[in-house]
C-alpha cells in the first residue's frame, strides 16, 4: 500500500503546484491589466513624465560634450542642451502650423477639382464596360464624401491644439531640466550600489542601448521623412512636405508606421495620375522602408534588444491603447524596459524569456544568485 499512497501523495502535490501556479498566473494578468488602467487614466501626469525620462536620455550625450570638450560647467551645458531641444521643439510646433496652412491653401484651391474630374473620367470608363450604374450606387462622388469647410475648420482647429501643445512641452521641458541636472547625482548612487546587485549592469546595458536606439532611430526617421518628401515632390503628390513629415514621425512605429505613412500619397497618386505614377510611388516607399528599416536601422542597431518581431507589433497596439499616438512611438522602449524588469524577477523571469528571440543567452536570477 506503501507506493500507491506515495504515488498518490505525489500527485495531490502536482495537483496542488499546478492550481498554485495557474492562480499565480491569473493574479499577474490581473495585475498587469490594473497597472495598464493606471498609466491610462493617469496619463495626464504619467505622459509628460515618459516623455521628459526619454529626451533627457536622448539629450545627456550633448550634455556630456559640453562638459568634456568644451569643458562647460554642468548647470550650463544642461542650459545649453535644454535652449537647443527646446529650439527643436517650438521648430517642430511651427512646421506643424505651417503644414496646417499649407493643407488650407492647397484645399481652397483646384485640388478637388481635379479629384471630381477624375472620378467623371473613371465612371465614363466604367460606363464603358457597362457597369456605370453598378459603379455609382457603390462610390459616391469624392466631392460630397469630401468637405472643403470640413477640412479647412479641421486644419485650423489643428493649429489651435498646436498652440495648446505648447503648454505640455513646457512641462516637458521643465522636467527634462531637473533630470539632466541631476544625472551625474543619479549616476553616483547608481555606481555605489555593489556590484553583487542582481540586475545592475543589464540596466546601464539597457540605458545605453535605448539611448543608442533613440539616436538612431531619430537620425533614420528624419532621413526616411526627407526621402518621403523628395519622391512626392518629384512625382507631383500634393502635401508631398506633409508626406514626409507624416513618414518621418511614423517611422518611430516599428512595422505598422511604415506602411500606414506610404498609403495616403499612393492613392492620392492613383487618383491625380494613374496607375504608373501610384506604382512608381509605392516602389520608391517600398525601397525608402527597406533600405533603411532593413538595411541601415540593423546595421547599426543590431538585435540588441532581443524582442521578437510579433511582441513588438503586440506592444505598439497596447501601449497605443493606454496613450495613443505617443505610446506606439515610444512602444519599443516601454517593452524593453518591461522586459529588463521581468528578466529580474524570479516569479516572472519566464515571462521574458518567451517574448525573447534569444532566450538561450540568459539564465534566471535564481541560478544566478546561486553562482555568486
Amino acid at each position: 500500500m506503501q507506493p500507491q499512497d506515495s504515488a498518490q501523495q505525489r500527485l495531490r502535490k502536482s495537483s496542488g503546484f499546478a492550481a498554485g501556479e495557474g492562480a499565480r498566473a491569473l493574479l499577474t494578468a490581473a495585475a498587469a491589466f490594473v497597472v495598464l488602467f493606471g498609466l491610462k487614466y493617469t496619463s495626464e501626469i504619467t505622459i509628460p513624465i515618459v516623455l521628459a525620462s526619454f529626451l533627457a536620455i536622448i539629450s545627456y550625450p550633448i550634455t556630456s560634450a559640453l562638459r568634456r570638450y568644451i569643458r562647460l560647467p554642468h548647470w550650463l551645458a544642461v542650459a545649453c542642451t535644454v535652449i537647443l531641444d527646446m529650439g527643436v521643439i517650438y521648430g517642430l510646433i511651427n512646421l506643424i502650423k505651417f503644414l496646417a496652412a499649407d493643407v488650407k491653401s492647397t484645399l481652397q484651391g483646384d485640388f478637388l477639382k481635379h479629384v471630381g474630374e477624375k472620378y467623371d473620367a473613371f465612371l465614363q470608363w466604367m460606363d464603358q464596360l457597362g457597369v456605370g450604374e453598378h459603379a455609382r450606387t457603390l462610390l459616391d462622388s469624392p466631392l460630397t464624401l469630401i468637405n472643403p469647410q470640413q477640412l479647412i475648420s479641421f486644419s485650423q482647429s489643428l493649429t489651435g491644439r498646436v498652440l495648446s501643445f505648447m503648454s505640455i512641452a513646457t512641462l516637458v521641458l521643465i522636467l527634462m531640466t531637473f533630470i539632466l541636472g541631476e544625472a551625474p547625482l543619479f549616476r553616483r548612487n547608481f555606481e555605489r550600489l555593489p556590484n553583487s546587485i542582481q540586475g545592475k549592469g543589464k540596466v546601464i546595458d539597457a540605458l545605453r542601448g535605448m539611448q543608442k536606439y533613440l539616436i538612431i532611430k531619430t537620425l533614420a526617421s528624419v532621413s526616411t521623412g526627407l526621402l518621403a518628401w523628395w519622391l512626392c515632390h518629384a512625382m507631383q503628390v500634393p502635401f508631398a512636405f506633409l508626406w514626409g513629415f507624416v513618414a518621418c514621425v511614423l517611422n518611430y512605429i516599428p512595422t505598422i508606421g511604415s506602411i500606414v505613412a506610404a498609403v495616403p500619397p499612393i492613392l492620392l497618386a492613383l487618383v491625380l495620375k494613374d496607375w504608373g505614377g501610384m506604382l512608381i510611388v509605392a516602389g520608391g516607399y517600398l525601397a525608402i522602408n527597406f533600405a533603411i528599416g532593413n538595411g541601415i536601422e540593423p546595421l547599426f542597431l543590431g538585435k540588441q534588444f532581443g524582442i521578437a518581431t510579433t511582441v513588438v507589433l503586440f506592444s505598439v497596439l497596447i501601449w497605443g491603447w493606454v496613450w495613443g499616438p505617443i505610446g506606439m512611438l515610444l512602444a519599443v522602449p516601454l517593452t524593453v524596459l518591461t522586459k529588463l524588469a521581468l528578466e529580474n524577477s524570479v516569479d516572472l523571469y519566464w515571462v521574458a524569456t518567451f517574448v525573447d528571440d534569444n532566450p538561450g543567452n540568459s539564465s534566471p536570477p535564481s541560478s544566478k544568485i546561486s553562482n555568486n
